[in-house]
């Protein structure tokens, strides 16, 4: 059977930019949460946000608007790091049987709200508009950049989005299709109507607007919602045998996944255990065999503790020998840029053989009795991982990655 590599990571979040930047950030458990800057958040419950500063972003590709919205850019950004960190070349990508799948919740709100505001006072829209605000942009944009002819594919299902991107590409890899593919996902929420939004639902963090990066607590009881984050997160997949023809390093192999679906509140619980028990059995893996649980926790309450009792209910009395750590308690949650960067970083967990903190953890919470590893990494042998995602909506995933 073919096997499917990651040969290159392109992380772009609110505490790092850059495979270096983002896991040095994680292993020292510094946050990129931070008081809004791109609008004036002061009539707003919340006021903080994992916001990437522009400058990180312009250090690494130029951003000229010129018709491109924010979440496109921050994607290109993400793909063009991990081809790079991979040692391809644009035209080795494009001369291969390549593709491109990327996850987005919605259109660019950016664009959409600066330009109605225009249209509003003058009856006009720029012609640009139309394309910059399509889903597809990010997926469209990177493929005329790199000359891809393959499979171009847009995934939306909430923060899952970026997980569903790289199974299906996975999928496609296997099944002969592609022999090389950016896969990932990214999105840009900072936005007025937008974070209004995420407000009214009550899903953000309104009690730590003075002391920002304290403010996203996994499993902590003091947690009193999620925080918004704006980010991008894209891996380069190979065939590995592909990857072992060119000498190229390999972070993990793809060894299982699986998603599932929440019709209601109530079947949450039941829907994340499908979901782990799913990615488990692709290839015949017991709950023992997994050294780390990257996990979803975004600081909900009710979300934490439903993914707690999941991991309990799959993992059995292996749980309290299990490392759980979240990574958005440094940087916020970036939607379908969420699972790409939690899988670059589990990819960087089985390297360096060090597991990242759930930082702000100081209340323990009962109904969330994991070892979450709290405030300080630890050093780690992780054969195999997994990692976990849930979305607005009901979406969920899970990936595992194991050591070549």
């Amino acid at each position: 059977m073919p096997e499917v590599v990651i040969t290159g990571l392109g992380p772009v979040a609110s505490n790092g930019v850059g495979k270096e930047n983002f896991w040095n950030a994680l292993k020292e458990g510094r946050s990129g949460v931070r008081r809004i800057s791109r609008f004036d958040p002061s009539g707003y419950p919340s006021q903080i946000a994992g916001e990437i500063p522009m400058e990180w972003i312009q250090e690494v590709k130029p951003y000229h608007k010129n018709g491109r919205g924010w979440s496109t850019h921050l994607v290109l950004t993400a793909a063009h790091l991990a081809l790079q960190d991979a040692g391809v070349s644009q035209n080795e990508f494009s001369s291969l049987r390549s593709g491109i799948w990327v996850g987005i919740s919605s259109s660019d709100m950016g664009v959409l709200e600066s330009e109605y505001e225009i249209f509003l006072e003058s009856g006009f829209t720029k012609s640009t508009n139309l394309f910059a605000s399509f889903p597809h942009a990010a997926a469209s944009e990177l493929a005329v950049e790199l000359k891809c002819s393959g499979e171009v594919v847009t995934v939306s299902a909430g923060c899952p989005s970026g997980v569903f991107s790289i199974i299906y590409a996975v999928k496609s890899i296997l099944q002969g299709n592609t022999t090389m593919a950016l896969a990932g996902g990214g999105d840009a929420p900072l936005t007025p109507s937008a974070y209004a939004s995420f407000c009214s639902a009550g899903l953000l963090s309104s009690l730590f607007n003075h002391d920002p990066q304290a403010a996203s607590r996994p499993f902590d009881a003091m947690r009193d919602g999620g925080v918004l984050a704006e980010g991008a997160g894209m891996v380069l997949l190979e065939d590995a045998e592909q990857a072992a023809s060119r000498g190229a390093k390999v972070y993990a192999r793809i060894a299982g996944w699986s998603t599932s679906n929440a019709a209601s509140p109530k079947q949450l619980k039941a829907s994340i255990v499908s979901s782990l028990t799913g990615a488990l059995q692709v290839e015949g893996l017991t709950p023992a065999m997994i050294d780390y649980i990257s996990a979803h926790a975004p600081g909900d309450k009710f979300i934490d503790k439903m993914e707690t009792k999941a991991i309990k209910e799959v993992f059995g009395s292996h749980t309290y020998n299990l490392p759980v750590s979240s990574i958005k308690s440094m940087i916020g949650n970036p939607l379908a840029a969420a699972g790409p960067l939690q899988v670059i970083a589990t990819a960087q967990v089985i390297q360096d053989r060090f597991i990242p903190p759930t930082i702000n953890y100081h209340f323990p919470d009962p109904s969330c009795d994991l070892d979450c590893v709290p405030n300080k990494g630890r050093v780690a042998r992780v054969n195999r991982a997994i990692i976990n995602l849930h979305g607005m909506g009901g979406a969920n995933a899970s990936l595992v990655l194991t050591r070549e």
